[in-house]
């Protein structure tokens, strides 16, 4: 794993948004990075409103449903443009399927 790729250190800000390192490393990831599902659990335990914010559902036909509701907090919308900018991560890994008004994200995993 190069420097690139590497988690860092500190993902949150004091005031809990990302840091610019932890949103460069979203916009980076690949396969190589780390399996998908770690990549997962990272953006689940850094997820402001996680209580509520984060849905994963279970495998069902080698699909894990993931859901992300940003309850209009600019630290998760920052985090959603990182993934959303990662056509790699989008379309291949965690597929982008579908957006409702109010920050409402819907992504399918597919599990190998």
């Amino acid at each position: 794993m190069n420097k690139m790729t590497k988690i860092p250190e500190t993902l949150l800000d004091f005031d809990g948004y990302p840091t610019d390192e932890y949103l460069q490393f979203i916009r980076d990831y690949t396969n190589e990075t780390m399996p998908i599902m770690d990549m997962v659990g990272i953006i689940c335990d850094n997820w402001y409103f996680d209580d509520w914010g984060v849905k994963l559902h279970r495998k069902y036909a080698g699909i894990r449903k993931f859901e992300l509701h940003t309850g209009g907090w600019s630290g998760n919308e920052e985090i959603i443009a990182a993934l959303l900018s990662n056509i790699y991560l989008t379309h291949f890994k965690m597929r982008y399927v579908k957006w409702y008004t109010g920050g409402h994200y819907y992504f399918e995993i597919t599990i190998d």
